[in-house]
Order: C-alpha cells, then sequence, then structure tokens
C-alpha cells in the first residue's frame, strides 16, 4: 500500500507491463496476490524453459555509477538455489524472515528461490521495524532471519527485546558491510544457540560466493568466509599476477560463476573479463593462510596517503568497534596546506550513538591503537546518518 503511490504513474508508461501483482494495496488494474494463490490447473509438464533462457533482469546497487540490468538465467537459479541450501542448511520445515527488499539480489534470486525450491515459508516484512520484526519472529515461529549489519545492531539493542518468544530462531546472516564485533558478542550473548553468518556476494555473481563459519563469527569477525564448493577465485594485483597469502590484491571469480551479460549493453561485462576468463569483481581483498577472505573495500575506494596505500575497509572496521560509534564512512580527500606532499588524507564520517558525546580526538586516538599513523583519519566529520541506496549500501560518492 505504501509503493505503490509511488510506482502508479510509471506503470502506466511500461506498454509491455499486463499484470500487476499487490499484496496490500487497491487500485484499477491491480491482481490481489490471493488470486495467484487460487486454485488453478496444473501447469503442463513441458514449458519449453531451458537452462539458458533469462529468467531475471536484477539492476546493480549503483553505488559508483549507472546501474546495470545482470541477467540471470533459468540454470543460474537453480544453481543459485543448490548453492544457498549448501551455505546455510535451509529445510523445508524453515520459516525465513525477510526483510530485504524485493528488488535486492539476495531477495529477488537468493532467498526467495531458494524458499520455493524447497518449499519452505517466507515471511516478509513490510519495513526494517525492529519491534514489527520482532513480533513477525514470535508469530510465525521465525527460524532464520536474513539482513545487514546496521539492521541487527538496532534489533538486537532493542529494550523490549526480551518480551518476545524469539526461541524459533535458530539462523541469523549478514552482508553488505562490516559487522561491529560488539554486534556480534550482542547476539552470541541474546541468541545463545543460533548460529551467526556472515557472506559474501555480488549481484553480477550467479550466487553468493563466500560464507563464515557460524564458529568463526567472534574469531574472525572481519571475515566474509571461505569460498564455496564450485566456485574458482584468486586475487591478483594490478599486473593480473595472482598474490600471496594476505597480501591485498583485486578479487577474482571464474567466469562460469558471473551472469551472461547486462540487459542492452552487449559487451559491457566483457571489459571486466580478463583474456584467461576470470571476473574481476572490483572488490580488494586478502585471504589468510587458512583461506579466509577479508574485503577490503572497493579498489576505487583505495586511498593512497604519502604512497602508502590505505584500504577504506580497514579503516571502518576499527571505526565500527568503538563503543560511541553507531557506524562510519572513509574517503579519500585531497591533502592540502602543509600537509600536500601526502598526496591524499584519510577522512571519516561518523554517526554517533543515540544520546553519546564523541570528539575528533577520541576518534583519532581509538583509531591510533589499531592503526599505524597514516591511516588514521587526519578529518573527522560527525553526521546524522550515512547516505545509503535502496539497497543499504552507503553511497560514498555523496561524501565529500
Amino acid at each position: 500500500g505504501e509503493v505503490w503511490p509511488g510506482v502508479a504513474e510509471p506503470a502506466r508508461d511500461v506498454a509491455r507491463l499486463e499484470h500487476i501483482v499487490a499484496a496490500q494495496a487497491d487500485g484499477t488494474g491491480l491482481m490481489p496476490f490471493d488470486q495467484l494463490l487460487a486454485p488453478a490447473e496444473p501447469l503442463p509438464p513441458d514449458l519449453g524453459v531451458q537452462p539458458e533462457d533469462l529468467a531475471i533482469v536484477m539492476h546493480t546497487s549503483g553505488t559508483t555509477g549507472k546501474p546495470k540490468g545482470a541477467m540471470m538465467t533459468h540454470g543460474d537459479l537453480i544453481f543459485n538455489n543448490l548453492m544457498f541450501v549448501v551455505s546455510f542448511g535451509w529445510v523445508h520445515e524453515d520459516r525465513h524472515l525477510l526483510v530485504i527488499p524485493l528488488f535486492h539480489c539476495t531477495a529477488c534470486y537468493s532467498a526467495v528461490p531458494t524458499s520455493v525450491y524447497l518449499g519452505s515459508t517466507v515471511v516478509i516484512a513490510p519495513r526494517p521495524d525492529v519491534v514489527e520484526l520482532a513480533e513477525l519472529i514470535q508469530a510465525h515461529r521465525v527460524t532464520t532471519f536474513l539482513g545487514v549489519p546496521t539492521l541487527f545492531h538496532f534489533f538486537v539493542s532493542m529494550k523490549r527485546l526480551s518480551e518476545f518468544d524469539l526461541s524459533s530462531l535458530r539462523m541469523i546472516c549478514y552482508s553488505g558491510s562490516p559487522m561491529p564485533r560488539v554486534t556480534i558478542e550482542r547476539l552470541r550473548a541474546q541468541f545463545p544457540g543460533v548460529r551467526l553468518h556472515n557472506f559474501y556476494g555480488m549481484t553480477e555473481t550467479i550466487s553468493n560466493t563466500h560464507v563464515l563459519p557460524s564458529e568463526d563469527a567472534l574469531t574472525r569477525p572481519g571475515a566474509v568466509g571461505t569460498v564455496l564448493p564450485g566456485v574458482g577465485m584468486k586475487v591478483v594485483d594490478e599486473a593480473g599476477v595472482e598474490v600471496g597469502p594476505d597480501e591485498v590484491g583485486e578479487l577474482c571469480l571464474r567466469r562460469e560463476n558471473v551472469i551472461r551479460g547486462y540487459y542492452g549493453q552487449p559487451g559491457l561485462l566483457e571489459q571486466s573479463i580478463t583474456e584467461d576468463g576470470w571476473f574481476r569483481t572490483g572488490d580488494l581483498a586478502q585471504v589468510d593462510e587458512q583461506g579466509y577472505v577479508y574485503l577490503r573495500g572497493r579498489s576505487k575506494d583505495m586511498i593512497i596517503v604519502a604512497g602508502e596505500n590505505v584500504y577504506a575497509n580497514e579503516v571502518e572496521a576499527v571505526l565500527h568497534n568503538h563503543p560511541k560509534v553507531l557506524e562510519a564512512a572513509v574517503i579519500g580527500v585531497e591533502a592540502t596546506g602543509a600537509r600536500a606532499y601526502m598526496g591524499e588524507v584519510v577522512k571519516a564520517f561518523v554517526v554517533r550513538e543515540e544520546g553519546e558525546a564523541l570528539t575528533e580526538a577520541e576518534v583519532r586516538r581509538h583509531c591510533a591503537e589499531s592503526l599505524p599513523s597514516y591511516k588514521v583519519p587526519q578529518i573527522v566529520e560527525f553526521i546524522d546518518r550515512l547516505p545509503r541506496n535502496p539497497s543499504g549500501k552507503v553511497v560514498k560518492s555523496q561524501l565529500q
């Protein structure tokens, strides 16, 4: 009902649009969702759909440019279903709480199709209101809960949390940005028997490609996990040469684990494919001796301070561990004045926890405890909230 007023006018201009299905909206030409569930004749056994046929066009989040339509085939969807089951051990009896927008890849071609594949239940939340989410978990005996780290911070900090029966939960999965260690600790304390999984994937990848085992949620809180079976991965330097353990480079995935292309833009995806068939994700990463992958931000986000590389993600992770910091984002800005010789300096945008007083000096002292001096933010700006796109990702182009 809340979304329809904004969709109604543009929808009239789409000539090929045959049906608009609405769950909680009234309007001329809308098909009630219940009508889809009404008894009907069984589908014919052969629909003529081939694995290579186009199934979904999913647009990228557009944090660094204009969104592109990633093309997902029916064969890709089935592979994705299987990988999601391998990743999280979902079963038919599960009841999944879905807070992530349905237009996001995690929902549209991972969580929802996998639930259909297993015949399990999906509880769709209308908004990320933590009280409503607790009510839904209690009422529907939800077993799995996917969301972004900021949401879980507010959820586990909710004063009324103890009023709800949330004992049905068996799994919490998070992705999209670093999860502060303190939030993981609070989740562990509040839900000691619940599995906690970080994971990683892109709109361009057919499925999520990395999952962190629950046992490592606190021992390796900064890792997105290890690479999944059936996914090819390597980390390379600017020359395309694979780097060693703990060295930072660009994360690359095997061509078979990537979409076929971008809708209406032939040849565009191929610009990110190497001659020997690897997709350059644009994400900087390092892999430790045990194969755990740590993201260090987008290659475009790398900051060069006096010739030294600073990875935004690394500084953000330290900032997130300050008890008075709700969230933070880091960018590089041109060095001026006496610092001009440095080329760039680190600037941090910090959102304080509600009701907390925090100074620039405190932030810099905190960072200096864990980081070398050239990585410590030279500039700290306090803001009320970080700019985010509808998928919940920080849009750094709006931070200056």
